[in-house]
């Protein structure tokens, strides 16, 4: 009888395991501004922990020229770091393995959304501050560090972030490429100023926005992986003999693919995979790129007081749970809500593929919340209410896979390859908004003899 592991006595060892930290330069400039391409080849003929990759680097923004310093206005970096990037490819042998899909930032901080949060709270840039930094605690007119205050991006969506296994012998394949395409200025909000009025909240100041964009920009930017060493041949034997029997080795990992769409009660999109796991869909108002303010999160208080100065309440009577003691600001380009359209009382939603209803019946806002939270692995969301949901944080997710496969490595979605599945979203009562849908699929990377590569998307 095998007993189960927490009454049973074992160990395993593998000796000779070394491990190291190494650090790559971009192939070009270590600053960059937004729209900008960066580019790091990865370390040949060594053991990767791809879970390990961060981008590394000091980050300013200020409504001036990027970097100009003195008498730049007021500027603000996102809530999050990772929000500055909007596309990343991974290219082996320079074959494009990774889709580079756009609005990467949008995806992540959908996911962060639903899954928690994933900024580190040291070195992630996780909030925007209305004036005092919690980096170097000074007041802020515009941010930027010295260079010791470096920022970093630790956490990945797309191939970096969910390819097995994590550990990867880059002796197998080419020269591999990892490709950062950096986001346009207006992910960072511009304020007139630092203040609002301590007794009203007045739409002033740092809440109304500035007529200069404000711009960021990447200095002394780095990238860091453990690499791995191994006094064994056994890994590279049963790579060797799978090879053999097989013809390949398979790394399956998250592929995604964007669809844009000025909504209007129906928006179509089409899929073309072999393992077509979820939808993802975010709702933003038209004007989610223009020159904008901090949004308020709602339920937050505008305005902490200080000393005899008021405090300004929060966005609602009471304030919500434990944040009416608190701020909380997010970038316009993110923000995502729903908008009922004139004269409408309520919304309705209906996803279609191929002709089928998912779900089988026209579903109110509610009903595909709860989907959606059926519709992720891993759901974890410490507090959000209904109207933080519906004006800050309107997203949903519909699941077309088993539950829990993407811990055990099992393609279980929807085949489309034959024929591409034709799919919209219907939607009554809402608004015209932007609507960004990510299709998320599960690839496999196939690695085989002589350094050949190829992606079963």
């Amino acid at each position: 009888m095998a007993l189960p592991a927490n009454v049973s006595y074992f160990m395993s060892r593998l000796q000779g395991v070394s491990t190291s930290t190494t650090k790559i330069n971009p192939q070009s400039s270590t600053d960059a501004i937004a729209n900008q391409i960066v580019r790091f080849e990865l370390p040949s003929n060594t053991l990767i922990n791809w879970r390990s990759i961060r981008l590394v680097t000091n980050a300013r923004a200020d409504q001036e020229s990027a970097g100009t310093g003195a008498a730049a206005l007021v500027g603000r970096l996102p809530d999050g770091l990772y929000k500055c990037i909007e596309r990343v490819a991974v290219y082996i042998g320079g074959t494009l393995v990774s889709n580079n899909f756009q609005h990467y930032n949008l995806l992540a901080h959908a996911k962060e959304v639903f899954q928690g949060r994933k900024v580190d709270s040291v070195t992630g840039h996780p909030e925007i501050v209305r004036k005092k930094s919690y980096v170097d605690g000074a007041d802020k007119t515009m941010e930027t560090y010295d260079t010791s205050e470096k920022f970093a991006i630790d956490s990945w969506e797309g191939l970096i972030g969910t390819i097995e296994p994590a550990i990867f012998d880059t002796g197998l394949v080419g020269q591999i490429t990892i490709e950062l395409s950096l986001a346009p200025d207006t992910v960072c909000p511009s304020p007139l100023n630092d203040a609002l009025d301590a007794a009203t909240g007045a739409m002033t100041g740092f809440l109304k926005e500035s007529t200069t964009q404000t711009k960021y920009k990447f200095e002394n930017m780095s990238m860091q992986l453990e690499v791995l060493g191994m006094a064994t041949s056994v890994l590279d034997e049963v790579v060797a003999s799978r090879i053999e029997q097989v013809g390949h080795i398979s790394l399956p990992f998250k592929n995604y693919f964007t669809t844009i769409s000025t909504h209007n009660s129906n928006s179509r999109f089409n899929v073309n995979s072999a393992s077509w796991d979820r939808v993802w869909l975010c709702y933003r108002d038209s004007g989610y790129s223009a020159v904008s303010a901090p949004k308020a999160v709602k339920g937050y208080i505008l305005k902490v007081g200080t000393g005899t100065t008021a405090t300004v309440g929060p966005l609602c009577d009471n304030g919500y749970f434990d944040q009416n003691s608190c701020e909380k600001y997010m970038s316009n380009y993110f923000l995502c809500k729903e908008t009922l359209a004139s004269g409408a009382s309520s919304t309705t939603f209906d996803l279609n593929v191929n002709g089928a209803s998912i779900p089988q019946f026209k579903a109110s806002r509610n009903d595909m919340y709860e989907i959606t939270k059926n519709s992720i692995d891993g759901y974890k969301v410490k507090t959000m209410t209904l109207d933080q949901y519906k004006a800050n944080f309107f997203i949903q997710c519909v699941r077309f896979s088993l539950p829990d496969s993407d811990f055990t490595r099992q393609a279980s979605g929807l085949d489309t390859r034959s024929s591409a599945a034709q799919a919209s979203i219907n939607t009554e009562g809402l608004d015209t908004c932007n609507l960004v849908i990510f299709n998320e699929c599960t690839s496999e990377l196939r690695v085989g003899s002589g350094r050949a590569v190829a992606v079963i998307v």
